[in-house]
Order: structure tokens, then sequence, then C-alpha cells
């Protein structure tokens, strides 16, 4: 076989190969951090101190987006870093309903329930699930002053924050944001772009996480 002929073949073979999967094509450009290699270094760094007005509380979780990371802290201790997936849009706040980006900002547990979940979509919130009350007074704010809900919708969300209930998730902010497992495992380290905006954990650690956290813990989110 001469070397043009070795040469030919090779680029045909490549030619009827195709392209990779849609899937996996889709999943390097999901990520932040596009270079794998460089984002699981990111990942890797001890989590940054948590500010001085936390460390009294008995429990909060405290998520860096940009690392994938979330502590469980007690009296500014880190008791257990978990690993976690975000929205298929991980970067930037949530800002309307669909954008599939995480919040960031203060938050608070106000619900926890147990599977298994009912509906279309139930089997993706896994074991466990522990809703946040997205969107916050802040996000009501926002939200009115880009035109986005009503003065009389801003008020309903501001109202329910303050008495600790579910606010309204039918405006135009969205809703329905909490922390909660998956169906099965997450399909790789490579993939953790996965949720509506959700933040998502697998399901062991999960489970781990629900018996140590009580509705009213806050919840911090940032970049």
């Amino acid at each position: 076989m001469t070397r043009k002929y070795f040469v030919l073949l090779s680029l045909l073979l490549l030619f009827m190969a195709g392209p990779l999967p849609l899937k996996w094509s889709e999943a390097a450009t999901l990520s932040p951090a596009r270079n794998l290699k460089n984002r699981d270094r990111v990942k890797a760094k001890p989590l940054p101190p948590i500010p001085e007005e936390l460390a009294d509380e008995t429990a909060v979780l405290v998520a860096w987006k940009s690392r994938y990371r979330m502590g469980l802290y007690n009296k500014g201790q880190l008791v257990k870093t978990y690993v976690i997936g975000l929205g298929q849009t991980p970067v930037g706040h949530k800002k309307r309903q669909g954008d599939n980006r995480t919040p960031e900002g203060e938050y608070r547990v106000i619900q926890k329930t147990t599977g298994p979940f009912r509906g279309r979509n139930g089997r993706y919130l896994g074991k466990a699930w522990m809703r946040l009350n997205y969107p916050n007074e802040q996000d009501a704010e926002s939200g009115f002053a880009r035109g986005l809900i009503s003065e009389a919708e801003k008020e309903a969300i501001i109202v329910a924050n303050r008495d600790g209930r579910e606010p309204p998730k039918s405006t135009r902010l969205g809703g329905g944001i909490g922390i909660h497992g998956w169906w099965g495992r997450w399909p790789g380290e490579d993939r953790q772009d996965l949720t509506w905006g959700c933040v998502t954990l697998q399901n062991r650690q999960m489970e781990e996480l629900f018996r140590q956290v009580e509705v009213g813990t806050r919840v911090m989110i940032y970049p």
C-alpha cells in the first residue's frame, strides 16, 4: 500500500465516521470552562472562606457555580463539600422563566420533600427535593424595574417571602427552583449543566444533605 493510497483511505474513513454525536458536541459548549482539564483544576481548588455574617449560623449552604461545588457549613466550619450540577445555561443569574439559569444571591430552604415524585418531570428530581424561595424580594424588585412583572405581582412575591411561603411561580420571573437529586446518575463529570435552573446532586449525596438541612436554612449562591 503506497503512502498516497493510505492517506486517501484514512480521509475516506474519517468522512464515513461523520461528526460526533450531538449530545457530546453540546456538552462541550454548555460549561463556562470549556477546557475540561482547566475546568477540573478550577474545581479542585479549596473553597473560599464564607462571609463573616454567616459564621454564627448552625447550618448554611454556600454554592460556587464556577467551581461546581457547594459547602455545608456549621458555625463557620466546613462540614462537607458536594459536587453539584447547574442549569443548562450555567453562567449568569436567573432573570426570567425559561432562561435555564441557576439563581445567584441569598435564598432559603422553604420546603423539603422526598420521592417518588409524580408528574412528567418528577423522575428528574431523584430521591429528594428542597425548594428555594426563588424569586426572592430582590428578584421581584429587579423584575419590576425591568418591566417583567406588574406591581401587584411584585407585592405578591414580597409578601409570600416575608410570610415564609412559596412565592408565585406563574410570573415571567419563573419559579420552582430548588436543590434535588437526579434521575439515575449524571452522565459524567463533564456534563454537569443539566437542569432548568435548579442545583442538583448525585442521589446518595442528596439524601445525606437532606438529613442535615432544615427548612429555613440559608443558601448562598455565588457565580
